[in-house]
């Protein structure tokens, strides 16, 4: 990289690093360019060389977190040990996927809070940042079923979805899972279970369990 798109690359960086304590202060409506130039001591103009309006700045943010989630989840997956260990190894990335929102809260919420008025994602950017996550739990299932560690998933009959490149079933279980999971850690982060359940670490723990329980992927202890 030249030293002057390094120069670019860091300011950017700087630029998104600004808008994501706007965005802890008051949410995706306080990101605001023109308080981003002030801070920097620049005019608004210069940043469009950078991002060319706000929406293009919410993108970059957006894709910065689904990518940090995903990878969040492909690196506790990968550092379970033993390798063998396919509930281990699911449990792991479960467990990141729940403490990444719980450590970046206002990024959580850009992402799957309130939808931005008038704001409309670029699909061929998001969808593929947006599936990185599920992306890392149906890579084991697959590994499971041809380790016939997990046979048929015991789910209800529910209608198709879309095409993921992986055993109908599965996939099925997939989204019925993450619909279980996702709803948890979304009242979580968003203070709904404060007054609900008292201990909601081992009240995660054991949705999990059951959602593996339920292909047959019993976890020990």
């Amino acid at each position: 990289m030249g030293r002057r798109e390094q120069y670019r690359e860091q300011t950017r960086e700087e630029i998104k690093g600004i808008a994501r304590r706007q965005m802890a202060a008051g949410g995706w409506p306080a990101v605001s360019l023109n308080a981003i130039a002030r801070e920097m001591d620049v005019a608004v103009s210069g940043l469009y060389r950078y991002y060319e309006n706000r929406d293009a700045l919410l993108t970059a943010l957006i894709l910065d977190a689904f990518n940090a989630q995903g990878e969040a989840m492909e690196a506790a997956e990968a550092a379970h040990l033993p390798r063998e260990d396919l509930v281990g190894r699911l449990m792991a990335a479960l467990r990141a996927y729940r403490q990444w929102p719980l450590d970046h809260p206002s990024e959580f919420g850009l992402i799957y809070g309130t939808p931005v008025p008038g704001y409309h994602a670029p699909a061929e950017l998001t969808v593929p940042a947006a599936s990185r996550a599920m992306r890392v739990v149906l890579g084991v299932l697959i590994e499971a079923r041809a380790r016939r560690v997990l046979d048929r998933v015991h789910i209800p009959e529910l209608p198709p979805v879309m095409d993921m490149g992986v055993p109908a079933d599965i996939a099925q279980w997939g989204v019925l899972g993450w619909t279980r999971i996702h709803g948890f850690v979304t009242l979580e982060v968003f203070g709904h279970l404060d007054n609900v359940v008292p201990d909601r670490d081992a009240f995660y723990e054991a949705e999990c369990r059951a959602l593996l329980e339920a292909g047959g992927m019993t976890p020990p202890g």
